[in-house]
């Protein structure tokens, strides 16, 4: 009778993860690529805001692919929150000719009151937030400007990806972070949005001001999923950019404590959500992959529930691969079936870790606990 509830439970949770999926599935389908207009992206005066804390090494890079936009209206916001390198004096140096670049300090403490001052010194109706560690194409802009004006969203999700993986580490990060943008998109899609990435991200600047409340400034982070929950509270429209123009690039972590770090970090937030649907699919997964970290003890207990859990795992992992398979396509990522397959099996090992580390451990970033 026992191993009867347990396999029922077990059949449950896991129908409940596939729905998920397939959910999130029919939402990335729905979404209608987007293509740059020139007469609504003209129309569009964009702000871009970034902040930054000791990025000398990448900050080339960054203004140089915010300088080369082709979008006609718009001005470049950098706030330097209290950087003990020298960024402060390249970015005065790389933007000397550039009378749409500006230079603020930060006069609060953290990403979130360097958003804001960068946000009050604007001059535009639309905020675009990106991160400096990010890199820009060209029409990274225009296709923004493009999709706020079309849909006339509140808030516009981009893409984000990471740059060329190099090794393992790096290809886990890939389809880890692939998987989390392509599951974002299509619950938006799906209309039950549930995340987002400060690495591009638009709003219009009404809307942002109206969510400061909401934006938990207690917390280091989380200035993204708390403007996307605030939207999503007060129906807002949401929409993601489906256009591979408006793709913006990050770089994974170098070694694998700075990436479960990073990790623990975005896990550590969920502890402040607030949005129902949200919690529901961080409890499911959660509990999802700690099952199937079982699935040794219980073949080893019982054959009968050890194969039927078998069967279960073998079918999450392969629609999960159909929801990944479609964001790799849009992101141009090669998807190799069994390097996929070996990381799906590590996978379960690192969201426990992750999870223990953000309710347990100490967490730092920028040289600051979060």
């Amino acid at each position: 009778m026992f191993l009867i509830a347990i396999s029922i439970l077990l059949l449950l949770l896991f129908v409940s993860y596939y729905l998920l999926v397939a959910r999130f599935i029919h939402g990335w389908d729905i979404i209608k690529p987007i293509y740059i207009s020139n007469n609504a992206a003209a129309t569009a005066q964009i702000s871009c805001v970034v902040a930054f804390r000791n990025e000398q090494t990448i900050l080339t890079k960054l203004i140089d692919g915010l300088k080369n936009q082709q979008h006609v209206n718009y001005e470049v916001i950098l706030i330097d929150d209290h950087s003990s390198d020298n960024s402060r004096a390249l970015v005065e140096s790389l933007i000397a000719d550039l009378p749409h670049f500006r230079l603020i300090k930060n006069k609060g403490k953290g990403k979130k009151t360097a958003l804001a001052a960068g946000v009050a010194a604007s001059r535009f109706d639309y905020i675009v937030f990106t991160d400096a560690d990010c890199l820009h194409p060209p029409n990274w802009l225009s296709s923004m400007a493009t999709t706020l004006k079309s849909y006339g969203a509140d808030l516009l999700v981009g893409p984000v990806r990471l740059t060329e993986p190099r090794n393992f580490l790096q290809h886990f990060q890939t389809i880890d972070f692939l998987s989390l943008v392509t599951s974002g998109a299509g619950a938006i899609g799906a209309c039950s949005p549930i995340m987002c990435n400060g690495a591009n991200l638009a709003v219009s600047k009404k809307v942002w001001l109206q969510a400061q409340s909401s934006l938990k400034i207690e917390w280091a982070s989380g200035d993204d999923i708390f403007l996307l929950q605030y939207c999503k509270a007060h129906k807002k429209k949401i929409a993601f950019v489906k256009s591979q123009d408006a793709i913006v690039q990050t770089y994974p972590e170098q070694e694998l404590k700075a990436f479960l770090r990073q990790r623990a970090r975005w896990a550590s937030k969920s502890k402040a959500y607030t949005d129902r649907f949200t919690i529901y699919v961080a409890y499911l997964v959660l509990l999802t992959n700690i099952v199937l970290l079982s699935l040794p003890l219980a073949l080893l207990v019982n054959l009968y529930l050890g194969l039927g859990l078998l069967g279960l795992s073998i079918i999450k992992i392969a629609l999960d691969y159909l929801l990944i398979k479609r964001g790799a396509l849009f992101f141009n990522i090669k998807l190799n079936a069994v390097r996929y397959l070996a990381i799906a099996c590590i996978y379960p090992i690192y969201i426990v870790i992750s999870v223990v580390w953000a309710a347990l451990g100490s967490i730092t970033w920028k040289n600051r606990e979060v």
